[in-house]
């Protein structure tokens, strides 16, 4: 047997999310779906990231076992053949066996776009809140996120004993006259992470809650109502990895 590892991207509007659940979408369910035809044999599928119900990837990574000397070209266009108009592989390759999209990940890039205006062509893949933001406010509360820190008050509760503490290596903003985009990249993220930053900087942004909002909820001082920002703003863009680029 060998491995092969893929990128993938897919509107995760009608998604519910990137893993399999019972009687509901998901992407990984309809790529499964779609090997299992095409390899003739249930074909497990691995990714980089469980992308939440209605976020989107541009830049999400899986690898699958098959038989060795796969045509990856005949494979690929058949899985695209297979799947829907919401779903896309790209660079399908044999990879060595040792090689795991979740584990062998350095680090993950996710972006998210909020609509200063109203935007027909990119609402599915963006939030318009419909107030008025500050920029320098949103840059100056996301970059108090940067570095090593435990992220448990930024993500759903959970009691798995699991580590909340993340790195995060960079924390963006830019904005134009159409949309206001942050960009995120860490060793890891927990449930949600994302959403709970973007609104936390969202409510500062919007003059709503202190700047010093970020540190406080980092250090556990902050128990009060924030904002979580909707999954449809959310793309997964970039998964980093030391031998393979895509």
């Amino acid at each position: 047997m060998g491995r092969y590892r893929f990128a993938v991207e897919y509107l995760g509007t009608d998604f519910a999310g990137w893993q399999i659940q019972p009687g509901q979408a998901t992407v990984q369910s309809e790529l499964e779906k779609a090997l299992e035809v095409c390899l003739r044999v249930p074909t497990a599928v691995v990714g980089a990231g469980r992308t939440d119900a209605g976020v989107h990837g541009s830049g999400q990574v899986a690898h699958f076992e098959g038989e060795d000397g796969l045509d990856v070209r005949r494979v690929q266009g058949s899985v695209n053949a297979l799947t829907s108009d919401s779903v896309f592989i790209r660079r399908l390759e044999a990879c060595a066996p040792d090689f795991h999209a979740r584990y062998s990940a350095l680090s993950r890039l996710y972006r998210y776009r909020i609509a200063l205006r109203p935007t027909a062509l990119y609402g599915s893949i963006s939030w318009h809140p419909g107030m008025p933001l500050d920029p320098d406010l949103f840059r100056r509360a996301l970059k108090d996120v940067v570095g090593p820190h435990d992220f448990v008050n930024f993500c759903v509760p959970r009691e798995d004993g699991k580590s909340t503490l993340c790195n995060v290596l960079r924390a963006d903003v830019e904005a134009d006259e159409v949309f206001l985009t942050v960009t995120l990249e860490a060793d890891r993220f927990l449930h949600k992470m994302v959403r709970s930053i973007v609104g936390a900087c969202f409510d500062v942004a919007r003059g709503a809650l202190p700047g010093a909002l970020i540190k406080d909820i980092l250090a556990g001082s902050y128990a009060g109502e924030r904002t979580w920002a909707p999954a449809r703003g959310l793309c997964l863009e970039k998964v980093v990895y030391r031998d393979y680029e895509y």
